[in-house]
């Protein structure tokens, strides 16, 4: 075996595997301390937190109903004028207005706006409301609802 600096050929591949390795588990180590930090080639998936919450918009605590689960994701899309008759929603629902701007006009408070990109969750507790296209060009609005299997995503109010 061929002798380099006193070191052997198989030596000194194994130092430069133990060199990596290092490199590999140090880089790890960082990303978990600061999992910002990027070392590889740009991903061509970009995963991005979009919203976080555990309150509806009128500030009540989350709460899910008994029962076998059931995941749901529903695209409402409103034409101009169009509007979600007074309801109110058993279980929480983020919604996500994908294009144009909503009104929810909730009994004896004020009318929530949101525009394409803002994200907000209904609940039980929130009072009736209606949900609105504000504008003349159709509105998108995105409701995903983790709830329970049967129980219904929207109770039209009565009368």
């Amino acid at each position: 075996m061929k002798k380099i600096n006193n070191i052997s050929l198989n030596n000194f591949l194994e130092i430069q595997i133990m060199m990596k390795n290092l490199f590999i588990a140090f880089a790890f180590a960082l990303m978990l301390i600061n999992p910002n930090i990027s070392i590889a080639v740009e991903s061509p998936v970009d995963v991005q937190e979009v919203f976080v919450g555990s309150e509806t918009m009128d500030g009540d605590a989350l709460k899910y109903p008994k029962g076998k689960a059931e995941i749901r994701l529903q695209r409402v899309e409103l034409a101009e004028g169009g509007i979600v008759p007074l309801h109110s929603h058993p279980i929480p629902l983020l919604g996500n207005v994908e294009q144009g701007t909503i009104v929810v006009k909730r009994q004896g408070m004020e009318d929530l706006t949101y525009t394409a990109g803002d994200t907000f969750i209904v609940g039980p507790k929130t009072p009736k409301h209606t949900m609105g296209n504000a504008k003349t060009d159709n509105a998108i609005v995105w409701f995903a609802a983790i709830g329970a299997k049967d129980v219904p995503i929207l109770i039209p109010a009565e009368g």
